[in-house]
């Protein structure tokens, strides 16, 4: 699966989320209308909530809109408002189905608003924003679920769009489009998020809403990998995927991206981009080179093991890194090892410099 899913190791799940999500869909009953902390857009006939499949197979609660012939709101809601810092990011999200026919369009969105009630939303160029929209249109195909992903970040914010932020596919994972970020007006207090189906006058459609979720970013929000495959409560992966191509895979308790047989915790076969990789030691780190005990080989003895074997001592051969790869931290104190034994031998080499200096030095005098 070819894809921008995920970010500097967010393919790593936890089991669970330390932060609650700002959004309490346990007010959701089979009903009509609003429901607490969700004021219905359009009719209470146009929204109903009933039993359904989830996009993870699991039977709950959805928030379905049935428009009327009507071209105006359909269906989906407003939230109630939540208190934000506008120094911070966060992160909304939602599930939507759309069935029937693309007559209507689709929408994701928030506000944000200051303590006199007036829109804090800019664009992340600081135009104003009085009705900001993460997207909306048609979702790529009818009768599937998509995952719909949207930023707003801190008022000081001068970066460019999440790459998380977009539309996917709820089968493969795969982001389909990108969505719209947003920044917070210095002086904004409150956020809400908001999902609609609007200008549908077609009766036979429906729209299907679930998971909607607000959360602030700071390491604690649940990755968008979880969003797509939910861990469950045991901490085992319910579900699995194992789609054909450039897949990701759960394999008891293991993460195969691009590999259907992982065989550590996280297992990719492909390039890896990250600003910084952190490596926890399992080896010491040789400064023991530099103890007085430390039996270094003399040069005779690294070139007699050169001529046998074809490599440096202590340092696996071409042969072996091919067949069995190498681990990245040992592989690194080997070399470093090698480094520290090389300074010794550059130390020793100019003391005889500075000896046999001295010496022709005294034969001139």
């Amino acid at each position: 699966m070819r894809t921008k899913l995920l970010l500097f190791f967010s393919l790593i799940i936890s089991a669970a989320s330390a932060q609650n999500n700002f959004l309490d869909t346990s007010t959701w009953t089979i009903s009509s209308g609003s429901a607490t902390g969700f004021s219905r857009n359009g009719s209470e006939a146009e929204n109903v909530r009933e039993l359904g499949i989830n996009p993870h197979g699991d039977n709950e609660i959805l928030w379905k809109a049935v428009p009327d012939a009507s071209s105006n709101a359909d269906g989906g809601w407003n939230s109630m408002y939540h208190n934000i810092d506008p120094n911070k990011t966060y992160r909304l999200s939602v599930w939507i189905k759309k069935t029937g026919n693309t007559n209507g369009s689709t929408y994701f969105g928030l506000n944000a608003l200051d303590d006199t009630s007036s829109h804090a939303t800019l664009l992340l160029n600081d135009t104003e924003r009085s009705n900001p929209y993460f997207w909306s249109g048609d979702l790529p195909e009818l009768d599937k679920w998509y995952l719909l992903v949207g930023h707003i970040h801190g008022s000081d914010y001068t970066g460019g769009n999440d790459t998380s932020s977009g539309i996917y596919d709820g089968v493969t994972g795969t982001k389909m489009h990108s969505t719209t970020d947003y920044k917070f007006h210095a002086d904004a207090e409150r956020l809400r998020h908001r999902s609609y189906l609007y200008y549908n006058t077609d009766t036979a459609n429906r729209q299907y809403f679930w998971g909607p979720t607000l959360y602030e970013v700071n390491g604690s929000e649940p990755p968008i990998l979880e969003l797509l495959n939910p861990v469950r409560s045991s901490g085992s992966v319910e579900s699995l995927w194992s789609v054909s191509g450039n897949d990701i895979n759960y394999i008891d308790g293991k993460v195969g991206i691009g590999t259907s047989t992982p065989d550590y915790e996280l297992t990719v076969k492909g390039k890896i981009h990250a600003e910084e990789v952190k490596v926890d030691l399992s080896v010491p780190a040789p400064d023991y080179v530099f103890k007085n005990d430390y039996q270094l080989k003399t040069l005779e003895e690294v070139q007699n093991h050169i001529d046998a074997h074809g490599h440096l001592p202590n340092i696996p051969s071409a042969k072996e890194m091919e067949t069995l790869g190498i681990e990245l931290g040992n592989m690194d104190m080997r070399l470093l090892e090698k480094i520290e034994e090389l300074t010794l031998y550059i130390l020793s080499q100019n003391k005889r410099i500075n000896l046999l200096e001295k010496q022709i030095k005294a034969n001139h005098q």
